[in-house]
């Protein structure tokens, strides 16, 4: 697999004429350069094999929309909490006035404890999902380099491609299989 398609500079346009043995042959010349990175191209094409995994996760973290609107109910509901945490308080001082309201008390004590458990066992469920997150924007620093060797590759390529009168559009063009000399 060649970087990028440099048949026309190869073949150029089809003669009659017998070659000269004594002629540039660009072919070989070629191939020995680009030889050295065939087999990081079969690295780059494994890349490509990840797209629909990538894809899946996307569609997991919608999760995290439902999540959010979980959340902003559960923190209405802590403020309401917190109203009656405060009432309460004021009940503390005085047990002995408002003893039947101890049974209150308790109760709201145990359902603080249950919301504040589950609430934990949610935020210990997104740890992966964290954990994936960090590797994912890791993942994202390693490729970083892609964007600007793509990017410098290009450039070679329409410098490599202004240089030469096949290309004179800037474009890469693959000759006619008929004109192909093999």
């Amino acid at each position: 697999m060649i970087l990028f398609d440099i048949a026309a500079d190869l073949y150029g346009p089809p003669s009659n004429e017998g070659e000269d043995s004594n002629a540039f042959q660009a072919r070989p010349v070629v191939s020995a350069v680009f030889d050295q990175v065939e087999p990081l191209q079969a690295q780059l094409t494994r890349i490509a094999t990840f797209r629909e995994p990538m894809q899946r996760l996307g569609e997991l973290a919608k999760v995290f929309d439902e999540l959010r609107k979980f959340a902003m109910q559960v923190s209405d509901l802590a403020r309401v909490l917190k109203s009656m945490h405060n009432f309460q308080d004021r009940l503390r001082p005085v047990p002995n006035q408002f003893a039947p309201l101890e049974a209150l008390d308790e109760k709201l004590n145990r359902l603080c404890t249950s919301f504040a458990e589950h609430l934990s066992e949610l935020a210990d469920a997104l740890g992966p999902a964290v954990t994936l997150q960090d590797q994912l924007a890791s993942l994202a620093n390693a490729f970083e380099p892609a964007k600007v060797l793509r990017e410098e590759f290009l450039g070679l390529a329409r410098s490599f491609a202004s240089e030469s009168p096949a290309m004179s559009d800037g474009r890469m063009r693959r000759p006619h299989r008929a004109t192909r000399r093999r």
